[in-house]
């Protein structure tokens, strides 16, 4: 009877043993399956702490990266995050206010991201692949390339003529990725998050390549701190309009910021005369704000005529047995009247699959009232006239069109989603959304429509 409690006793410890030990195991993250194609370089940055996870424990592989967001990553994983500032940014953009300062001000330093001619930085410019290539290339040492190398992928004549030696440089050095199809490069695609994470697993393995003034062994010289940034608290929370599906309808305020919180919902209108036939995946719809985004407490969020622009990831034309066009929009910035552009990370809250289609009936319908005005004509009329009963005739023509038209609505293909310039559609936040106040202006600005 021992020999069985002490079998079971040690049993039991076993279990519980595996147990913790997969739990210690398991990925803080819920939505990176293990045969994702960058599931271990993801698991890299994230266990390293380079890329940060979103708050409800999502890496979202598919958002864009902002050039202030890679700056903050690339300065990690070079091993600079904590370099002391011995200098001010000379970009006419930055402020000690501006989302990321520090992380700019570093990399301004050591000369990592170079700005644009213009003497801004535009940190929340979303950086495309062919950026982060020349960046790959310009911080790693220097070595002899053969530029015609970049010939063996397919699109490398989209490569801008700036690019095409950087890009030979991070190929030759393994600094760069073309997933899905290896033979294309897609240089002036937005950089998105897994491959950016490929990007700096493979950077963190070949540090050996990094040119010495890149890397923390380098001494840092001394010099008087800039100020640091001033102090946030917040000053109240207030209320934006609830359309109904929003979750959420606050905003909090702070003495230097509007953060719009995640799930708030935001009527927005088409810029343009949309019709999904004409379109592709990877273009960009623009839309705007018709009027002020304003509290309920009266604080002014977003002006009206401020831009937000989507891009298509998914489309799927209309197909048979009455199966309309599908539009999935994934919106990345807002441009303010006054320029200053914003991320603005949101989805379509049409219907519940966050897709823009029209109404399963509408086609239909259409044929419907159609085929019974047709049915009237060609059916009722002449059995009528034949057995000089109109008023029959007409009765069974009606209906018999009708149930015809219907029937052919729902067999023959669906119909393509179609927009007017100024129509509305919902929109849900889905990452916190912060405006400096510097973003805002102080005036209530015009509701007529952006040219």
């Amino acid at each position: 009877m021992n020999f069985r409690k002490n079998l079971a006793a040690l049993f039991l410890g076993l279990m519980l043993l595996f147990t913790s030990v997969s739990s210690a195991l398991a990925k803080d993250y819920t939505d990176i399956p293990d045969d994702y194609w960058a599931a271990e370089e993801i698991e890299d940055v994230v266990t390293k702490k380079i890329i940060p996870l979103y708050g409800d424990n999502t890496f979202r592989p598919l958002e864009r990266v902002a050039r202030v967001d890679w700056t903050n990553w690339l300065l990690k994983a070079l091993g600079l995050a904590e370099a002391p500032i011995t200098a001010e940014p000379a970009y006419s953009d930055v402020t000690m206010a501006t989302y990321g300062y520090s992380d700019i001000a570093r990399s301004d330093q050591f000369g990592l991201i170079y700005g644009y001619t213009d003497g801004e930085f535009k940190p929340q410019r979303l950086i495309t692949k062919c950026e982060t290539a020349s960046i790959m290339s310009h911080i790693t040492k220097d070595t002899e390339v053969d530029s015609t190398v970049v010939k063996q992928f397919a699109d490398y004549e989209e490569i801008p003529a700036w690019g095409v030696i950087p890009y030979a440089k991070a190929i030759k050095y393994g600094l760069y990725v073309n997933y899905p199809l290896e033979t294309e490069l897609n240089p002036n695609r937005e950089l998105n998050r897994a491959e950016a994470a490929v990007l700096l697993a493979r950077l963190m393995k070949a540090l050996g390549l990094v040119d010495d003034k890149y890397k923390a062994e380098e001494p840092v010289v001394e010099e008087e701190p800039v100020a640091e940034e001033p102090a946030e608290y917040v000053l109240s929370v207030e209320h934006l309009e609830n359309y109904g599906k929003a979750v959420v309808d606050r905003v909090s305020i702070t003495n230097l910021r509007r953060i719009i919180l995640a799930k708030n919902v935001f009527r927005v209108s088409f810029l343009e005369k949309f019709n999904s036939k004409k379109h592709q995946i990877g273009d960009v719809i623009p839309f705007y704000f018709k009027k002020d985004v304003v509290t309920k407490e009266g604080t002014l969020v977003i002006p009206a005529n401020t831009k937000l622009y989507a891009t298509i990831e998914e489309l799927r034309g209309k197909r048979w047995i009455n199966k309309n066009a599908e539009v999935y929009l994934h919106f990345t910035k807002m441009v303010f009247p006054n320029g200053n552009e914003y991320p603005f990370i949101a989805r379509v809250l049409n219907n519940d699959e966050g897709v823009l289609k029209e109404n399963y009936w509408l086609k239909p319908l259409e044929y419907t009232v159609a085929g019974a005005a047709i049915g009237g004509a060609a059916i009722g009329l002449p059995i009528g006239e034949a057995n000089d009963r109109s008023g029959d005739g007409m009765a069974i023509g009606f209906p018999a069109g009708a149930g015809a038209g219907l029937i052919a609505g729902f067999l023959t293909p669906g119909v393509n989603f179609k927009a007017k310039a100024g129509e509305d559609v919902l929109v849900e936040l889905k990452v916190d959304c912060s405006l400096y106040n510097d973003y805002v202006t102080t005036t209530t600005t015009t509701t007529e429509q952006v040219q």
